[in-house]
């Protein structure tokens, strides 16, 4: 795969395989913590993104935009938000963009990490379901990104969460919550956690809210995408890699 760092030109079939050991090894990388993940990226992965960044096949944004509609899958990220809730479902994870500017990003997560507890107790209780919606669009060249809301529910782990019933939630939610509530929806309300088991609470309620300074394609074609987002100049930016579902 060195080789190919090395060529000054991918052809489509090298840029596949190129795509191919990206994810290759991110799959191969166990789970870790947000810190994990960025030493991931500087020892390992860095190369294979300034690589792919400059064989970016839509560098428009406005052509970015029709690339973007439609279900994608966060395969790997860096970002720390996803630390403060228990273990997510790559799965059952969803990145939903719509014809209308809104978009919304929906993950299941599984609660109940301790190791004395048996499997039978797990296995009843129930998945945390969380939703960040957003709007979304181009200004001036750049995407910008507006919060909207995010929306939580407690649901039947043993029902698993399907693209199905994610677009039927953020189907209903949309139409009853946001677009008809547009005017009164305030997005420094507090989201309600006590019931969860949750790490660094007073973060999340923080990061839930956070909007996105930077939002670039380093790299995006019609079933992936590598994402640099960043919150705020005095944070790390992070890096995605979702694929079309």
């Amino acid at each position: 795969m060195f080789e190919l760092l090395l060529k000054n030109q991918l052809s489509a079939p090298k840029k596949v395989k190129f795509k191919n050991e990206i994810l290759a090894r991110v799959q191969e990388q166990k789970s870790g913590t947000s810190n994990d993940e960025i030493k991931f990226y500087k020892t390992e992965l860095l190369p294979y993104f300034i690589k792919l960044s400059q064989h970016n096949p839509v560098f428009s944004v406005t052509e970015q935009l029709r690339l973007l509609v439609g279900v994608w899958t966060p395969i790997w990220s860096t970002i720390s938000f996803h630390e403060s809730l228990p273990r997510r479902i790559q799965e059952q994870s969803f990145q939903i963009f719509q014809h209308d500017g809104y978009c919304a990003s929906v993950a299941r997560y599984i609660m109940g990490k301790e190791p004395y507890l048996s499997q039978s107790f797990h296995s009843r209780l129930p998945a945390y379901d969380f939703m960040v919606i957003q709007k979304y669009g181009v200004q001036n060249g750049k995407w910008y990104l507006q919060n909207i809301d995010r929306f939580q529910a407690f649901k039947n782990r043993e029902i698993p969460l399907n693209l199905e019933s994610v677009c039927t939630w953020f189907t209903d939610v949309l139409n009853t919550k946001v677009k008809r509530n547009a005017s009164k929806l305030a997005l420094s309300k507090a989201l309600e956690l006590e019931n969860i088991e949750i790490n660094h609470t007073n973060y999340l309620r923080k990061t839930s809210l956070a909007p996105s300074q930077v939002f670039q394609h380093l790299y995006i074609d019609n079933d992936w995408r590598l994402v640099k987002t960043q919150t705020d100049a005095s944070h790390l930016p992070s890096y995605t890699i979702s694929v079309k579902r």
